[in-house]
């Protein structure tokens, strides 16, 4: 109440650019839902063994503030496919642990801040802050930013409110009380979609089969068709950017806001033509080349756990340091035509002897 010329957004914001700035010290090392779990079982068990030892390393090296393991929208729903309820909550709690409570903003968020950077970046790099300090935010917020309104009060005494309330989930709310919240009803769900977009794209592989010659051109027809969902954004950025006097953005449906959109397609697919650009709009580079991989090679057929997969990719190699995956995932990750994970200087591995060496290197102040 006492500063109601802060809005809740700009409050959001001075939060999140905390926590990034908060994080930029340590290591972040990004788990796939197979080692939580393994962990997870080595801390309930206690069994010897290389699960126990990585739990050791991993445990002292975020208490000594050199590393935290972030989870993502994806990681938790994934987290639900357990459908055993102890099972569940045990995985939240060493998540709870490990995470430090902090997770990726959601997939969809991370790309409208890789283009917003882009853009402002390109207009005045001095003025942006680094991009990892801008994509980091708490648990409870994992599947995006929601704020409570109450009609009887005036917007005054909602804004603050909904700062109190933010204030209070980002600094206490931990998974383990969401997952009790939640209870069952995300056991079944599917609230990303994957399974009606995994047959949506299978259809799309089918029709265009005979299509595409290459991996390079399966990347640029798989590049084109996801950069069409975002030119709206890339238009409203750039209206936001233009001076008072400039005309509005046309209305959406109109022939000139069609031309405004296909102005800013061509923006985004030519930063594609640069290393620059890809590393800027990583998400969607990472994304984009995992989808063209798999059509390209396999020819197989995408399930909606590929997808899990692709976006665990996609947070890891983008913004950690380390990613602990599975070693199909990892092979496609490293494969010697790809290299993103030497692309983005993330270390990729699915060997457990390999992850508690990248570890304990970390504690050890070689790394």
């Amino acid at each position: 109440m006492a500063s109601p010329e802060i809005s809740i957004e700009q409050h959001r914001r001075t939060r999140v650019h905390e926590l990034g700035r908060g994080l930029m010290s340590r290591k972040a090392i990004y788990l796939d839902l197979r080692f939580w779990i393994r962990l997870r079982d080595a801390a309930r068990y206690d069994k010897s063994g290389p699960e126990k030892d990585l739990l050791s390393a991993l445990r002292s090296a975020v208490a000594s503030g050199k590393a935290f393991c972030p989870i993502t929208d994806s990681t938790f729903l994934e987290m639900f496919k357990q459908t055993d309820p102890e099972s569940r909550l045990a995985t939240a709690d060493l998540i709870d642990e490990l995470s430090l409570g902090v997770t990726l903003i959601p997939f969809d968020m991370r790309i409208g801040t890789e283009i917003a950077h882009h853009m402002h970046s390109t207009r005045a790099p001095d003025m942006v802050d680094p991009l990892r300090e801008l994509v980091w935010s708490k648990l409870h917020y994992v599947m995006g930013f929601t704020d409570p309104v109450l009609p009887a009060y005036d917007q005054q005494t909602n804004q603050a409110i909904q700062k109190a309330f933010f204030d209070d989930m980002w600094d206490s709310a931990t998974l383990v009380q969401m997952t009790q919240v939640l209870g069952e009803q995300f056991v079944d769900a599917d609230p990303l979609h994957f399974v009606e977009t995994a047959a949506r794209l299978n259809e799309e592989i089918l029709r265009h089969s005979d299509s595409v010659k290459s991996m390079q051109m399966t990347y640029r027809h798989e590049l084109i068709g996801v950069l069409d969902l975002y030119v709206s954004l890339v238009a409203s950025i750039v209206a936001h950017s233009l001076p008072p006097e400039a005309e509005p953005l046309p209305t959406e449906g109109t022939a000139e806001r069609a031309e405004v959109d296909r102005q800013c397609l061509a923006l985004l697919v030519e930063a594609f033509d640069t290393e620059a650009g890809k590393l800027a709009l990583r998400t969607l580079h990472i994304n984009t080349t995992l989808y063209a991989a798999h059509r390209w090679d396999t020819g197989q057929s995408l399930k909606a756990n590929d997808l899990f997969d692709f976006h665990h990719a996609c947070a890891a190699i983008a913004y950690c340091d380390a990613f602990f995956t599975e070693k199909p995932l990892r092979t496609l990750v490293c494969r010697s035509d790809i290299r993103l994970d030497k692309q983005f200087g993330c270390f990729v591995t699915s060997d457990f002897t390999e992850s508690i060496a990248y570890v304990e290197r970390l504690s050890g102040n070689d790394c």
